[in-house]
Protein backbone atom coordinates (compact mmCIF):
# COMPACT_ATOMS: atom_id res chain seq x y z
CA UNK A 1 0.00 0.00 0.00
CA UNK A 2 1.33 3.35 -0.86
CA UNK A 3 1.71 6.03 1.77
CA UNK A 4 -0.81 8.09 0.08
CA UNK A 5 -3.36 5.70 -0.06
CA UNK A 6 -2.71 4.87 3.87
CA UNK A 7 -3.33 8.39 4.72
CA UNK A 8 -6.23 9.09 3.10
CA UNK A 9 -7.80 5.78 4.58
CA UNK A 10 -6.71 7.01 7.86
CA UNK A 11 -8.57 10.32 6.93
CA UNK A 12 -11.38 8.71 6.27
CA UNK A 13 -11.47 6.48 9.43
CA UNK A 14 -11.13 9.59 11.18
CA UNK A 15 -14.34 11.24 9.61
CA UNK A 16 -16.42 8.38 10.18
CA UNK A 17 -15.80 7.85 14.11
CA UNK A 18 -15.70 11.76 14.47
CA UNK A 19 -19.39 11.29 13.17
CA UNK A 20 -19.80 7.87 14.98
CA UNK A 21 -20.56 6.17 11.62
CA UNK A 22 -18.66 3.15 11.64
CA UNK A 23 -21.05 0.53 11.93
CA UNK A 24 -19.35 -2.58 14.04
CA UNK A 25 -15.66 -3.58 13.33
CA UNK A 26 -16.86 -6.15 9.77
CA UNK A 27 -19.57 -3.57 8.56
CA UNK A 28 -16.61 -0.61 9.11
CA UNK A 29 -13.86 -2.57 7.44
CA UNK A 30 -16.48 -3.58 4.53
CA UNK A 31 -16.86 0.19 3.90
CA UNK A 32 -13.20 0.73 4.05
CA UNK A 33 -12.34 -2.64 1.64
CA UNK A 34 -10.24 -4.42 4.28
CA UNK A 35 -10.31 -7.33 6.25
CA UNK A 36 -11.63 -6.99 9.76
CA UNK A 37 -7.86 -7.88 11.62
CA UNK A 38 -6.50 -4.85 9.39
CA UNK A 39 -9.12 -2.32 10.06
CA UNK A 40 -8.23 -3.85 14.11
CA UNK A 41 -4.57 -2.76 13.59
CA UNK A 42 -5.07 0.52 12.34
CA UNK A 43 -7.16 1.38 15.09
CA UNK A 44 -4.72 -0.25 17.24
CA UNK A 45 -1.92 1.89 16.04
CA UNK A 46 -4.28 5.07 16.16
CA UNK A 47 -4.83 4.33 19.63
CA UNK A 48 -1.01 4.20 20.47
CA UNK A 49 -0.53 7.74 18.55
CA UNK A 50 -3.24 8.72 20.86
CA UNK A 51 -6.39 8.60 19.44
CA UNK A 52 -9.10 8.02 22.29
CA UNK A 53 -11.00 5.70 20.56
CA UNK A 54 -13.48 3.90 21.80
CA UNK A 55 -16.48 0.97 20.80
CA UNK A 56 -19.97 2.05 21.87
CA UNK A 57 -22.25 -1.78 22.10
CA UNK A 58 -25.23 0.06 22.00
CA UNK A 59 -25.29 2.04 19.36
CA UNK A 60 -22.75 0.06 17.42
CA UNK A 61 -20.04 2.49 16.68
CA UNK A 62 -16.64 3.71 17.19
CA UNK A 63 -16.10 7.06 18.68
CA UNK A 64 -13.62 9.45 20.31
CA UNK A 65 -13.93 9.73 24.08
CA UNK A 66 -12.54 13.06 24.07
CA UNK A 67 -13.62 15.59 21.32
CA UNK A 68 -10.90 15.94 18.51
CA UNK A 69 -9.63 15.03 15.10
CA UNK A 70 -6.14 13.60 14.25
CA UNK A 71 -4.09 16.63 12.80
CA UNK A 72 -3.88 17.15 8.64
CA UNK A 73 -0.22 18.12 8.40
CA UNK A 74 2.11 15.80 8.73
CA UNK A 75 4.99 18.11 7.90
CA UNK A 76 6.03 21.37 9.77
CA UNK A 77 8.80 23.63 8.63
CA UNK A 78 10.93 24.97 11.32
CA UNK A 79 10.25 28.20 12.86
CA UNK A 80 6.94 27.67 10.82
CA UNK A 81 3.85 28.78 12.82
CA UNK A 82 0.67 26.91 12.91
CA UNK A 83 -2.29 28.92 11.72
CA UNK A 84 -5.08 29.64 14.53
CA UNK A 85 -7.55 27.60 12.66
CA UNK A 86 -5.22 24.37 13.48
CA UNK A 87 -4.24 25.87 16.63
CA UNK A 88 -8.35 26.06 17.72
CA UNK A 89 -8.62 22.47 16.07
CA UNK A 90 -6.23 21.47 18.76
CA UNK A 91 -7.38 23.41 20.94
CA UNK A 92 -5.79 26.21 22.38
CA UNK A 93 -1.77 27.31 22.52
CA UNK A 94 -2.16 25.48 25.96
CA UNK A 95 -2.22 22.14 24.67
CA UNK A 96 0.82 22.58 22.36
CA UNK A 97 4.06 21.46 23.28
CA UNK A 98 7.55 21.18 21.15
CA UNK A 99 9.26 18.07 21.30
CA UNK A 100 13.05 18.45 21.23
CA UNK A 101 13.04 18.25 17.70
CA UNK A 102 10.79 21.12 16.79
CA UNK A 103 7.75 19.40 16.08
CA UNK A 104 4.35 20.52 17.30
CA UNK A 105 3.09 17.91 19.15
CA UNK A 106 0.01 17.51 22.27
CA UNK A 107 1.23 18.09 25.73
CA UNK A 108 1.31 15.33 28.07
Amino acid sequence: MTIMKYINRLKYIDYMIKRKATGNLDHFAKRNNISRSTLSEILNDMKKMGCPIKYDRGRETYYYEEAGEMISCLFLKYGEVLPREEIKKIGGTDKLCFSPTAVFELCK
